[in-house]
């Protein structure tokens, strides 16, 4: 019994593979891979084309502040002191608080009445943006903005987590966040154009927003025509192809079993669980790199010495193009080798190293630049490297869903403070805020560390209770003997 767990793993992740990873026995022997992964192909083009533009707009429409304030937008809505930082940060504070509701809500309002909703109300309080006049209007549509969005991210998570084998997940978030990369030079070139449009009585910057909230609203029909709420019924398969996916998802139920029904004992399981606390406080120090360097990065390209706002907005084109290239590698490693810790490791190391060189303050114009893709490496590895490894170690639905929605919402929470640690005092060189994020990258992964030994003596447990003879039973989710954590 203990063979059949752990035969299949790498020796270097310390665990093992559970049935509806690879399947077992007579189930495993009679499916055609050939087939399933022709369907699967079919499912990321569809599914995973869908969720990046979702994310890359939500992304967008989120941090395009940033390019705003290149612009006029500071002094057409009279900002003073730091209310530009506060601007940044308040949406955060709806954000992160509805990140674990939407995600426990998404299988209750279904994925897509909820994210079509979201698309809409997003889309419509981007083009409100276009319009405020001061600073308590910004406030007021970037607290609702908050609400709207923080049902994408965490929900795109736990579809992905609905449809894929544990030793899929990395790749396909990875695909995922990709986006949000490509949304940064995206968000870039498309503000080089557009803010450079005054007309119509409208000044760039709100041409800016009113165009990028169109493209989104445009998302909103085709999220509710083409997503299904389980992937089982996608219009865009077969009866065949419908077959055996349900055949598959029956495999995977010990990680998703779409007869669950919701309980507050699994969310007061989760709660007992060390590895969620460890992971959400990681996961703060974790978007602190996130949000300083998508929503300043503007700033501090800026800063390196280029008066012009075209050339500060088109250098970050190249940076985010560096960090989606490394990101879709790492991604596709760590599921290749069923590893998560130790490619997140080094994202962090990555990180730290470029906001040590950011921190030094006789540093040359090249060499800080080089430090702004250092960091950018690990930007999106890290924040979806920590989610997915958390996604993998919770099961069932309802506790993955509030485990992957609490470390978001503390994680987030680095959002509404960035803008008062990166002050704009401070720009363009941000100082205090480097020293932050050098502190807060040391503490991700000394926490990475302690989550890995957690893992570690939990397998540990897990391969005694196997060689005692435990059954195999996948209703039980992470309690199962047979669910081997991912290391």
């Amino acid at each position: 019994m203990e063979e059949k767990m752990y035969d299949k793993t790498p020796p270097a992740a310390a665990v093992g593979l559970q049935n509806d990873d690879k399947g077992g026995g007579s189930i495993e022997d009679a499916t055609d891979h050939d087939a399933e992964k022709k369907i699967l192909r079919k499912i990321d083009l569809n599914l995973i084309t869908l969720f990046g533009a979702l994310y890359l707009m939500s992304f967008l429409d989120r941090a395009n502040i940033g390019n705003a304030n290149l612009t006029g937008f500071s002094k057409d809505l009279n900002l003073v002191g730091n209310q530009y930082g506060a601007a940044v940060s308040v949406v955060y504070a709806t954000y992160v608080i509805f990140e674990p509701f939407w995600n426990i809500m998404l299988k209750v309002l279904t994925p897509k009445l909820l994210m079509t909703a979201s698309c809409l109300a997003w889309s419509a309080l981007t083009i409100g943006t276009a319009f405020v006049k001061d600073f308590s209007q910004l406030v007021g549509v970037r607290v609702l903005l908050g609400a709207a969005e923080a049902a994408i991210i965490p929900c795109i998570l736990m579809y992905i987590t609905m449809t894929y084998n544990r030793d899929e997940y990395a790749v396909r978030q990875t695909y995922i966040f990709t986006f949000s990369a490509v949304s940064g030079a995206f968000g870039g070139l498309l503000a080089f154009g557009l803010t450079r449009i005054n007309s119509s009585g409208l000044h760039g910057w709100q041409w800016m927003y009113l165009v990028e909230g169109i493209i989104s609203f445009c998302l909103a029909p085709i999220v509710f025509i083409w997503l299904p709420n389980s992937v089982s019924e996608a219009r865009w398969l077969s009866p065949s192809e419908k077959a055996l996916i349900a055949d598959r998802l029956d495999r995977n139920r010990g990680q998703y079993n779409a007869e669950e029904r919701f309980s507050w004992s699994e969310i007061r399981r989760c709660l007992r669980d060390p590895k969620l606390y460890v992971q959400a406080v990681s996961h703060f120090g974790i978007d602190t790199t996130l949000y300083a360097i998508t929503t300043f990065m503007p700033k501090i390209i800026a800063g390196l010495g280029f008066s012009s706002t075209i050339n500060s907005q088109l250098l970050t084109v190249p940076v985010y193009a560096v960090a989606a290239i490394a990101y879709l590698i790492i991604g596709w490693l760590s599921d290749k080798t069923k590893l998560r810790s130790p490619f997140l490791l080094g994202c962090l190391a990555s990180c730290l190293i470029g906001y040590i060189i950011l921190s030094v303050p006789s540093t040359s114009v090249g060499a800080r630049y080089f430090a702004v893709f250092m960091v950018a490496i690990g930007l999106y590895s890290t924040t979806s490297l920590n989610l997915v490894w958390a996604a993998c170690n919770h099961a069932g639905y309802f506790k993955r869903a509030f485990a992957t929605g609490m470390i978001q919402l503390v994680g987030n929470s680095a959002g509404a403070a960035i803008g008062f640690i990166f002050k704009t005092e401070t720009a363009p060189r941000y100082f205090e805020g480097m020293h932050f994020a050098i502190g807060m990258s040391c503490m991700s992964m000394c926490l990475t560390g302690v989550n890995m030994w957690l893992v570690v003596v939990g397998n540990s447990r897990k391969k005694e209770q196997v060689a005692e003879g435990a059954v195999d039973t996948p209703d039980l989710g992470d309690r199962n003997a047979h669910f081997a954590y991912y290391l």
